[in-house]
C-alpha cells in the first residue's frame, strides 16, 4: 500500500542526508537503515525501513522507491537516471537543493498573497458593519433632524440594505468557500489540482514567469550535474516547469537542438533565459564549466524572481489600504459634512 506523498521539505531534508551518507562511502541499502534508525515519525521510519528491506535484497534504488509512492515522478526519473550514470551522490545533492529553493519559493508566495488578502477581509468588513449598522442611525438622526441623506451616503445605505437583505445567500457561500478551502486542504488530490490551477496562472505574471525561469534554471543544472547529457537534461527540465509558457518555449528549444542549433543559441532563442544567462552558458560550455555556469544562473535567476515578488507585495498591500481607506473616508465624509451643515443651521 502506497503512502502520502511526502512534502518538498521533507524530501529535501531526506536528499541531503542521503546525499551526505553516499558521499561517506556508505552503499544505500544502509544509508536507508541509518535514517530509518535516526526517523522519530512513525510513517516515514515504516518507508525507510521499507526502502532497506527492499534493497538489501537486491531491488534497484529507484523501483524501491517508486513503489513506496511517497516520491514525485519526477524526483524518481532522476534518481533511475543518477544509477544508471553512477552520479546518484550529485543527484541526491542536486534534488535537495531543487527541493529546498522550490519551498523557499511557495513560502514567499503564501507571504505575498496571505497577508493581503487578510488585510482586505479586514477593511471590507469594516465597510460592510458602517454601510449596515452605521448609516441607518445616521438617516434616524437626519429623519428628526429633518434633513436627508447626501447621495453618496444613500447609494452606501441602499448597498447596505441590500447586503442586509441577502445576509442569508452570502452566509451560504461564506460557508461554500469554507467548504471548499477544507477540502483543498485536506483531500490531497484536490490540493494537487488546485496547486497546479495556481501555478499555471501566476506564471501568466511578470515575477511567475521569473520564476518559471528559475525553475527551469534549477531542473536544468540538477540534471547537468546529476551526469546527465545537456539535451536529456532539458527534456527532464520541462517535468518540472508546470507553465504552459515554459512547456511551449523547453519544446520549440528541444525542436531546435534537434535540428543542430547550438543549445545556448536555441535557449536564447526560444527566450527561456535572459541574453545575459545564455552568454554565460555559452562560455561554460565552451569552457567545459557548464555545471558552475548553470549553478551561478540558478542562483541569479532565483534571486530575480525572489526580488520581484518582494516588488509586487509591496504594491498589492499599500493599495489594498488606500483604495479601502479612501472607501471609508468618503462613506464617512458623505454623512458628516451633511450633518454639520444640519446641526449650524439649528444653532
Amino acid at each position: 500500500m502506497k503512502g502520502k506523498e511526502w512534502s518538498k521539505e521533507e524530501i529535501s531534508s531526506f536528499c541531503l542526508e542521503f546525499s551526505l551518507l553516499l558521499q561517506a562511502g556508505l552503499p544505500g541499502t544502509e544509508c536507508f537503515f541509518i535514517l530509518a534508525e535516526e526517523e522519530k515519525d512513525g510513517a516515514k521510519k515504516d518507508v525507510l525501513l521499507g526502502l532497506y528491506e527492499t534493497t538489501s535484497y537486491g531491488g534497484a534504488l529507484y523501483e524501491a522507491m517508486e513503489e513506496t509512492g511517497v516520491f514525485p515522478a519526477y524526483m524518481l526519473k532522476m534518481v533511475r537516471m543518477g544509477e544508471e550514470t553512477g552520479y546518484l551522490e550529485s543527484v541526491f545533492h542536486s534534488l535537495s537543493v531543487y527541493y529546498e529553493e522550490r519551498c523557499r519559493t511557495e513560502q514567499a508566495l503564501k507571504e505575498t498573497v496571505v497577508f493581503p488578502i487578510v488585510l482586505l477581509m479586514m477593511m471590507l468588513a469594516v465597510v460592510v458593519l458602517l454601510m449596515t449598522e452605521v448609516l441607518p442611525v445616521f438617516q434616524d438622526v437626519f429623519a428628526q433632524l429633518g434633513g436627508t441623506l447626501s447621495p453618496v451616503a444613500l447609494f452606501f445605505l441602499n448597498l447596505g440594505v441590500a447586503l442586509r437583505h441577502g445576509r442569508g445567500a452570502f452566509a451560504v457561500i461564506g460557508v461554500l468557500i469554507f467548504v471548499a478551502a477544507a477540502i483543498i486542504l485536506v483531500h490531497e488530490p484536490t490540493r494537487a489540482k488546485w496547486n497546479v490551477f495556481w501555478s499555471r496562472n501566476f506564471a501568466k505574471t511578470k515575477a511567475g514567469r521569473l520564476y518559471e525561469e528559475a525553475h527551469f534554471a534549477s531542473a536544468l543544472y540538477m540534471g547537468v550535474s546529476g551526469g546527465l547529457s545537456i539535451d536529456y537534461a532539458l527534456e527532464m527540465a520541462g517535468t518540472f516547469c508546470e507553465g504552459e509558457e515554459a512547456q511551449r518555449k523547453i519544446n520549440a528549444c528541444m525542436e531546435q537542438t534537434d535540428i543542430g542549433m547550438p543549445f545556448a543559441e536555441a535557449i536564447g532563442e526560444t527566450g527561456l533565459l535572459k541574453p545575459m544567462y545564455c552568454r554565460m552558458l555559452s562560455v561554460g560550455i565552451k569552457t567545459g564549466a557548464l555545471d558552475a555556469a548553470l549553478e551561478e544562473i540558478s542562483r541569479r535567476s532565483q534571486e530575480e524572481a525572489s526580488s520581484a515578488l518582494a516588488k509586487l507585495a509591496a504594491k498589492v498591500e499599500p493599495a489594498v489600504v488606500i483604495l479601502l481607506s479612501v472607501v471609508v473616508g468618503v462613506l464617512l465624509l458623505s454623512v458628516m459634512f451633511p450633518l454639520v451643515g444640519i446641526m449650524n443651521s439649528l444653532g
